[in-house]
Order: structure tokens, then C-alpha cells, then sequence
């Protein structure tokens, strides 16, 4: 799912091509945040679709961001991969950097 728009030999552009899809940073958050059900992740993003957020979990599962694992029923859970986790800090570390410099009344 990367862009060919970016160029292959730059680490930072390649890594935004996984980061960059709109909401795939929110839904990390809420899923390090111990969400782990499609409908518990979809409350904790309240104003993405529910399609959209079937599509980006499809995306980042195939990026190796997170893991489905089928449960009982109808009923799977996702998990951050490793590869997911090693980000953590580093977005976390975004987000206070933006609430620094960026709009601090949120």
C-alpha cells in the first residue's frame, strides 16, 4: 500500500507512506489504549465510518501494523503487531510535541 509518489530511498518518506492514510495513527492510539474489537475501536474514533475503519484496518493488517485474530463468533479482535509497538513512543511523542507547539486548547 505505499505511494510510488515517494521516493524508495528515503526511510522518512517511506514510513509516512504506512503512517500517513488518515485516521491510521488515531486508531493505533485507541488500540494501545486496549482496544481491541472493531466496534470498541470504531467508538474510540467516533467520526470515522465504519467502512472507512473496516478498509484501514485491511490496509494496516497488510502493512504488518496489526493482526487479526479470529474469535468466537462472528467476532475477531486486532492486535498491534511488534512492528506497531516499536511506533508507540514515537507517535505518543508527536502528540505531545503538538500539544506544545500546534493548539494547546486541545
Amino acid at each position: 500500500m505505499t505511494d510510488q509518489t515517494y521516493p524508495r530511498f528515503c526511510p522518512v518518506a517511506m514510513a509516512a507512506s504506512l503512517l500517513e492514510p488518515r485516521w491510521t495513527m488515531l486508531v493505533l492510539c485507541e488500540m494501545w489504549n486496549g482496544s481491541t474489537r472493531f466496534s470498541e475501536i470504531q467508538r474510540g474514533v467516533p467520526g470515522m465510518s465504519p467502512g472507512l475503519l473496516s478498509k484501514r484496518l485491511k490496509e494496516m493488517e497488510a502493512n504488518g501494523l496489526v493482526m487479526r485474530h479470529a474469535g468466537s463468533g462472528a467476532h475477531g479482535e486486532y492486535l498491534t503487531t511488534p512492528m506497531a509497538d516499536e511506533l508507540q513512543p514515537l507517535v505518543r511523542g508527536l502528540g505531545e510535541w503538538a500539544h506544545r507547539h500546534v493548539d494547546c486548547e486541545v
